[in-house]
């Protein structure tokens, strides 16, 4: 009796079950465990992720450019640092040379200078009120083409009237014609007559000699007032004559006498010989004479007296 011959089927019945219910439960698993997988993830949109994203690579970005300025900082300090420490030892090297030249200075041995011998001294000229007593006339000698004639027209000149225009008139007698002249008168104010009418230089011609001359007969005619001698002087000096000859009878009242003296010969700086003259009784009066004698002095001048 032959046997039946049997099929052997891999799967069965039974493994087809087996695999189903596997896939069952694995289902139902993710069922329950979906809305626990919802919440375990992030809310973070995506867009969001790209910003933050982009964000951090900003980030990044900045802290390169950051670090390239630090490592750009750090090589500018080495360079100055380089630099600094060249400097110093150039600096060195130059006071090692300033020490030995001074070493080698000090070796020298200089000798003493000969010694100078002191001048004599030079004895002041006397300040005696006698100075010039003698003169009656005008005296003056000079060889200036250039001659402002400064009169006192105060007060106090009208009792010499006489001796003030004889004196001008004397003075202009000895001009040639290559001489240029102004006379100018100064009383309180200060105020001022001058020829020529503009206060100025001017030939000393036939015509102009003349006319000074009618000038010099009115000025006793407008005499009064103070004695404003230093704002005279300096107004004679301003026009750059090469001398002046000043006629008062006075001290001047416009400064203490020492002060003017040290103005005018600093204003002059010898520029112009200043000649002075005393008119009137002026042996008298002993501080007058000082004043004018050492005022034409200091400015290579002379003094003269007319007394009558």
């Amino acid at each position: 009796m032959k046997s039946r011959r049997r099929n052997i089927a891999v799967f069965s019945i039974s493994a087809l079950d087996l695999f189903a219910a596997a896939l069952g439960a694995f289902i139902l698993i993710v069922l329950v465990l979906f809305p626990y997988y919802r919440l375990g993830g992030t809310d973070v949109s995506f867009e969001e992720l790209e910003q933050l994203v982009e964000r951090r690579r900003e980030a990044a970005s900045s802290s390169q450019t950051e670090l390239s300025e630090i490592r750009a900082i750090r090589a500018e300090i080495r360079l100055l640092d380089l630099q600094y420490r060249t400097t110093a030892e150039e600096l060195s090297e130059i006071e090692a040379k300033i020490k030995e030249a001074q070493r080698q200075t000090a070796e020298i041995e200089i000798p003493d200078p000969p010694p100078v011998p002191k001048p004599e001294p030079i004895p002041e000229p006397p300040r005696s009120i006698n100075r010039g007593v003698e003169f009656s006339i005008l005296g003056l000698a000079t060889s200036k083409k250039d001659i402002a004639i400064l009169v006192d027209m105060s007060g106090s000149m009208v009792a010499h009237r006489g001796k003030v225009v004889a004196a001008i008139n004397e003075v202009l007698a000895q001009m040639k014609p290559d001489n240029r002249f102004v006379i100018i008168g100064y009383r309180g104010g200060p105020t001022f007559d001058t020829y020529p009418r503009n206060g100025r230089l001017t030939s000393a011609s036939a015509s102009n000699l003349s006319a000074a001359r009618q000038f010099v007969d009115g000025m006793s005619a407008r005499f009064g007032g103070g004695t404003p001698t230093q704002i005279a002087l300096l107004k004679a000096l301003n026009l750059s004559p090469e001398a002046v000859i000043l006629m008062s009878d006075g001290q001047p009242d416009d400064g203490q006498p020492g002060s003017i003296i040290a103005n005018i010969t600093g204003r002059n700086r010898g520029r112009a010989e200043i000649h002075t003259v005393a008119i009137g009784d002026y042996t008298q009066d002993r501080n007058l004479t000082l004043f004018l004698q050492e005022l034409a002095r200091r400015n290579r001048g002379d003094f003269v007296g007319r007394a009558r």
